[in-house]
């Protein structure tokens, strides 16, 4: 079986469902299929930031909540 031809259901997910690591191997599989490797890394890197202050939210809320 050729592996560009293969295709993998985390192509399709959205990234927020998979984790980094997934995500990152989701976008280098579609640079390699011919997608644009600026749209993915910025797609890749705003889903991280979303999710890296997303925890420091909610640490901060259970935090404060506990005075």
């Amino acid at each position: 079986m050729d592996p560009r031809g293969a295709h993998d259901p985390e192509d399709d997910m959205p990234f927020a469902e998979l984790d980094s690591r997934a995500r990152a191997d989701a976008a280098l599989r579609r640079i390699q299929g011919g997608a644009d490797p600026t749209r993915e890394a910025f797609d890749l890197a705003n889903t991280m930031n979303d999710e890296a202050v997303g925890r420091m939210a909610k640490r901060l809320r259970r935090f404060f909540r506990r005075d």
